[in-house]
C-alpha cells in the first residue's frame, strides 16, 4: 500500500501592515488613489475653515454650566443624589461588559441590574420626574420607552402572525393607525388630551413616556413581524411535527431564530427614539436641546447659537 504524504500548509497571512492596508484600501488604482486624494483635500479645506472658528468660539455656554447640562434645572441640595445615581449605573454598565467578557452567567448579570436598579431608585426617590433635565432627562425617556415599547411590540408582532383573525386584525388596525400619526401629533395629544382625561394624575414627563411607548411599539411590533416571517416556514411545522405547541414552538424555535434578523432594524428604530427625544422640548421638557435653548434665552449667550447646536451635534 502507497502512503502518501501530504503537505501541511500555513494558514494564509490575513494581517496586513499598515502600509500595506492603505495601498489596498486607499490606493489601489489610479481612480481609487484620484478619489482618496480629493476627498483628503477636501477634508483639509474644511478642517482650515473649521479650525479657526473651533479656536475663537465662545465655549463659555458649554464649559461654565456642566451641572445645567447634566441635571438640568433639579434643585442643588438633590444634584449629589443624580450624580451617585449615575456613578453607580455606569459601574454597572462597565461590571456587565467585563461579565459578558469573562462569560458570567447571565441570571447572575440580571440579579446584580435587580439590585442596581433598586438602589438607584432609593437614592433617587426624593426626586419628582418634573425636577429631572438636561441629559439625566434625554437618557431616562430614551430607556425608559425602550423598555417599555420592546414587550408590547414583541407582542404585537406575535399578534400580527396569529391565525386568529380577531387578533390579527386588531393588531394590525394598532400598528397602521399609530404608524399613520405623526411623533409629534402623539406628543401633543398625549400632552393635552390625557392631561384633560387625567388632570394631574400624569406629570408631563410621564405623558411624554407614555407616547413615546405607545408610538415606538407599534414600530417594534412592526420589526418583529418581519423577522417572525424571515424564519423559514419548515421549522415551524418540524417543532410541531415533534409536538410543541404553537407557543411552544414560538417561544424556543421561532423567536430565537428572528431575534437575530431583527437586531439591526432594532438598532436603529432605538437610536431613532433617542434622537425623538429632542420633540419633548414643544411640551415644556427641558431635555438636552431644551437645556441648550433655556441657555441661549440669556443675555449673556444670546449670540452662541452655532456653539451650543455644535455641541448638541456631538452629543
Amino acid at each position: 500500500m502507497t502512503v502518501i504524504h501530504a503537505q501541511v500548509l500555513a494558514p494564509p497571512q490575513t494581517r496586513l501592515s499598515t502600509r500595506e492596508w492603505l495601498q489596498h484600501n486607499l490606493f489601489d488604482g489610479i481612480w481609487n488613489t484620484l478619489f482618496t486624494v480629493a476627498i483628503a483635500a477636501l477634508l483639509a479645506l474644511v478642517m482650515a475653515r473649521v479650525g479657526p472658528w473651533i479656536a475663537r468660539a465662545h465655549w463659555g455656554v458649554i464649559a461654565d454650566h456642566p451641572r445645567f447640562w447634566l441635571i438640568g434645572l433639579m434643585p442643588v441640595e438633590l444634584a449629589l443624589r443624580a450624580y451617585w445615581a449615575g456613578g453607580l449605573l455606569a459601574l454597572m454598565v462597565l461590571l456587565t461588559l467585563l461579565g459578558v467578557r469573562a462569560r458570567v452567567r447571565p441570571a447572575a448579570l440580571l440579579s446584580a441590574w435587580g439590585g442596581i436598579l433598586i438602589a438607584v431608585a432609593w437614592v433617587m426617590s426624593p426626586v419628582r420626574l418634573d425636577q429631572i433635565g438636561g441629559l439625566y432627562l434625554t437618557l431616562l425617556l430614551a430607556v425608559a420607552a425602550i423598555a417599555g415599547s420592546f414587550p408590547i411590540g414583541v407582542l404585537v408582532g406575535m399578534g400580527r402572525v396569529s391565525p386568529l383573525p380577531v387578533v390579527r386584525g386588531l393588531c394590525t388596525l394598532y400598528i397602521e393607525l399609530i404608524r399613520g400619526i405623526p411623533f409629534i401629533t402623539m406628543l401633543l395629544w398625549f400632552s393635552v388630551f390625557v392631561t384633560l382625561v387625567s388632570g394631574d394624575a400624569l406629570s408631563r414627563v410621564e405623558r411624554a413616556m407614555v407616547a413615546m411607548i405607545v408610538f415606538t411599539s407599534a414600530y417594534v411590533g412592526e420589526i418583529v413581524r418581519a423577522g417572525i416571517q424571515s424564519v423559514p416556514r419548515g421549522q415551524m411545522e418540524a417543532a410541531r411535527a415533534v409536538g410543541l405547541s404553537g407557543l411552544a414552538t414560538m417561544r424556543h424555535v421561532v423567536l430565537p431564530q428572528a431575534v437575530k434578523n431583527m437586531i439591526p432594524a432594532l438598532v436603529g428604530q432605538f437610536i431613532s427614539l433617542f434622537k425623538d427625544t429632542s420633540l419633548t422640548v414643544i411640551i415644556g421638557l427641558t431635555e438636552l436641546v431644551g437645556t441648550g435653548r433655556a441657555l441661549l434665552a440669556i443675555t449673556q449667550y444670546l449670540h452662541d447659537v452655532r456653539e451650543v447646536y455644535v455641541f448638541l451635534l456631538l452629543t
